[in-house]
């Protein structure tokens, strides 16, 4: 009997939480549905958006040619400090030559960062997916967003090791050297942090730009974007 009675109140509490949830408009399940169909999108985006990175920026001249130098990594901050005293003393080849080999570095880390940057666009977890539906590079700004840090920590390692293998190091080193031999003034700048960002930033920008090609031209569009264009 006393099983029975335990029988009857599983029976009624399931009677009572289907009513509960029951949705005769169907809008829930449209909701769920929509929302599958625009994260499958989105991420969609953001992978074809990273290749398209990569592949303008992460090749021979691409930071230091590609768009009109657009995304040329240089040392501006240190214009006024490091680089003009070197080049009063007669030492502006050391930094033209940073700048070259600090690009050059950049385009060769294409084989890391894409897996890197693609690994972080699966476990990227997406809240308002009607919100990243908005343009106006709704979806990468989210990435960079919650992404950021973990790309950056993940690039630090192939940033350090080209550092040596394109003479980054080797010339900072010298250049650092000489410039204490006719300054005082301490310089604050780390320099793989530098690097690191300021490959990112182009990164993030040519994203950005695809994604709004993908927003608006057909012609870059798959089927798993094509909720975005709606």
């Amino acid at each position: 009997m006393k099983k029975l009675r335990i029988l009857f109140g599983m029976v009624a509490l399931a009677a009572v939480m289907f009513t509960a949830c029951k949705d005769d408009s169907g809008a829930y399940v449209e909701q769920l549905y929509t929302n599958t169909q625009l994260e499958t999108a989105i991420k969609a985006c953001l992978r074809t958006s990273a290749d398209s990175a990569v592949n303008h920026l992460c090749v021979p001249d691409g930071y230091s040619s590609y768009n009109d130098s657009a995304y040329r990594i240089d040392y501006a901050g240190l214009e006024s400090s490091l680089f003009d005293t070197l080049r009063n003393h007669d030492a502006g080849d050391l930094c033209d030559s940073l700048v070259m080999y600090t690009n050059r570095l950049a385009e060769n880390c294409g084989g890391q960062l894409l897996p890197i940057l693609k690994s972080a666009i699966d476990s990227l977890e997406i809240i308002d997916h009607q919100k990243l539906k908005s343009g106006d590079g709704a979806i990468t700004h989210y990435f960079e967003l919650f992404e950021y840090n973990t790309i950056k920590a993940a690039m630090q390692s192939p940033v350090s090791i080209r550092m040596n293998l394109f003479r980054v190091n080797e010339t900072w080193t010298e250049m650092l050297l000489l410039y204490y031999l006719f300054s005082d003034i301490p310089l604050n700048f780390d320099i793989q942090n530098y690097i690191v960002d300021k490959m990112l930033e182009g990164i993030f920008e040519e994203m950005e730009i695809e994604e709004e090609n993908i927003r608006t031209d057909p012609e870059h569009r798959t089927e798993t974007t094509e909720p975005l264009a709606e």
